[in-house]
């Protein structure tokens, strides 16, 4: 199966380029955006199925770029993974609850993410 054009969206310049350089090698069809709002430019314009979202950026946090992409109809079928350094459960409720399908903590575990990705994408139900 065809890995789907990706978004990562995270301000800090390490992560995203640990994120594109791993998914990049991995034939994943990467973009990349610093903050909700030029995410947002991006998903505007460009068909993503899946959406890597850092919690935590300055601006519009990722959470509520998250409820803003679940309350608009052309973004249905869009994969939302939540990143971030919050590993507490109510973090990850918090992040499910505003419409993220999954929930990825940081440090990445560059050896089990793509695994975690691909398992997510063949049951997500967005994508039948």
């Amino acid at each position: 199966m065809p890995r789907p054009r990706t978004l990562i969206v995270d301000d800090t310049p390490l992560n995203l380029k640990l994120l594109s350089a791993l998914l990049a090698a991995n034939q994943f069809p990467i973009a990349t955006a610093t903050s909700a709002e030029d995410a947002a430019a991006l998903l505007a314009t460009e068909d993503y199925g899946l959406l890597l979202l850092d919690v935590r950026l300055p601006g519009i946090d990722g959470l509520a770029l998250a409820r803003q992409l679940r309350a608009d109809a052309r973004h249905a079928r869009l994969v939302i993974v939540a990143v971030t350094a919050n590993a507490m459960k109510a973090d990850e409720a918090a992040a499910l609850d505003a419409g993220c399908d999954a929930f990825v903590t940081k440090p990445i575990n560059t050896r089990t993410l793509v695994a975690t990705l691909d398992a997510l994408l063949a049951s997500a139900p967005r994508l039948l």
